[in-house]
């Protein structure tokens, strides 16, 4: 399976993010993909933080 985030994902996560990078390689976020018999849930979270952003389209 193939998952991608849009360039409108893009532009929500980036609206959401608040946190500056702590290594080096600016690495800060976890992807998780959980594909469903309705659609994919889409769900980021931020290492730093620790906060999660659900970007599920409306069912």
């Amino acid at each position: 399976m193939i998952f991608t985030i849009t360039e409108k994902i893009f532009q929500k996560i980036k609206d959401w993010d608040s946190c500056k990078p702590i290594d080096a390689t600016g690495a800060k976020f976890a992807y998780t993909f959980i594909p469903t018999g309705v659609g994919i849930v889409i769900k980021v979270q931020c290492d730093i933080c620790k906060r999660v952003l659900d970007l599920t389209e409306d069912w």
